[in-house]
């Protein structure tokens, strides 16, 4: 088993703490830092402030810690996750105090999408990690021009422990229970999408994070349920929906994200929008179903509202593609360790 420093937002709810979790499941030694941590309503200001001019400095001493524990233990790995301030100085330096310890990134948000503000220092640090992990194929040849040395796409995946089929109290049911629902953060193709069907007489349950500051507001806000939710009651709300509505968000280029595999393990049916990696994934019309328009979405829509039967044949198909392939936490990190490992023994060959 390996020593390893993981530093990322290790928050409650946070799929970062969750891939965390999952290597000390897997028997290794896991040290954290929380890149996350609040340090008072100041430093929030200032996170805000740096996300807009598109930097971020270290208020919050993250690399300093990173640093001091470099210099009290010895680490196999030293597994950075979205590290938008980590600088490569602290790279270099963790390089030279141990020459031998692997610098591994993994990435689930997009560098080079729409959203480009804050990741200055982290492109600059590119090529100081041995092995970068990305969330999309587009990936591949832009962290190649910015000097990455091994690049690998990596799967999004799900916790066994928290996504899984509950039962619901009638309380919970009265609470929960929703014909049609949606939980995500806002994005204007989701909220149109979204808008299109209430206006088509079809009620949509929706949680998530930005949705009063964003567009069809005035549509969405009756139906509107609060900012997102995170741990035991996420899963509540993913098991009371009759049908999970499942979006990617293209400001990033996703192909899929958590809620590709978080819904289909709570046993939900999930209706998704269709990619090219979501079919790899999932054999349609039997483990899910996938949208490309909002026509065809409103079309599926009303067509299994009414054939409860048939959508929990198909929840039951998702949820054991799931287990039986392998999509939660550790059996992914398993891999991914593998992979590094692998990059680390045909580096000394190189050598």
């Amino acid at each position: 088993m390996k020593r390893i420093l993981y530093i990322g937002s290790l928050e409650h709810g946070h799929t970062c703490l969750e891939r965390m979790k999952a290597l000390q499941e897997l028997g290794h030694n896991v040290q954290g830092i929380n890149s996350a941590r609040s340090t008072g309503w100041l430093y929030r200001i200032f996170l805000k402030i740096s996300h807009f001019f598109g930097f971020y400095p270290d208020y919050a001493g993250l690399n300093r810690d990173i640093r001091d524990a470099i210099s009290l233990q010895k680490f196999d790995i030293v597994w950075v996750d979205k590290g938008i301030a980590v600088s490569a100085d602290t790279l270099r330096t963790i390089k030279k105090a141990q020459p031998d310890c692997r610098l591994v990134h993994l990435n689930p948000d997009d560098p080079f999408g729409k959203y480009r503000n804050g990741w200055d220092l982290f492109l600059k640090a590119i090529p100081e990690y041995d092995v970068h992990f990305v969330a999309r194929t587009q990936n591949l040849d832009e962290y190649a021009q910015f000097g990455a040395k091994r690049v690998f796409v990596f799967d999004r995946s799900y916790s066994k422990k928290l996504h899984r089929p509950l039962d619901l109290s009638p309380d919970e049911r009265e609470k929960y229970g929703v014909s049609v629902g949606f939980i995500g953060t806002h994005a204007d193709d989701r909220a149109a999408k979204i808008a299109y069907l209430i206006k088509q007489g079809i009620p949509v349950a929706v949680y998530g994070n930005d949705w009063p500051q964003g567009s069809h507001w005035d549509i969405i806000r009756p139906h509107y349920r609060g900012p997102s939710r995170f741990g035991e009651e996420y899963v509540r709300i993913i098991n009371g929906m009759g049908i999970a509505l499942h979006f990617l968000r293209h400001e990033n280029r996703d192909e899929q994200d958590s809620r590709t595999f978080e819904l289909p393990a709570c046993g939900a049916f999930m209706l998704a929008e269709r990619s090219s990696k979501h079919e790899a994934l999932f054999k349609e019309n039997e483990e899910v179903i996938f949208f490309s328009t909002a026509d065809e979405l409103l079309e599926k829509v009303r067509y299994f509202l009414c054939k409860p039967e048939e959508r929990a044949r198909i929840a039951a198909g998702g949820r054991r593609r799931c287990v039986e392939s392998g999509y939660d936490h550790q059996s992914r990190m398993k891999i991914y360790v593998e992979r590094i490992l692998q990059s680390q023994l045909n580096y000394d060959l190189i050598k």
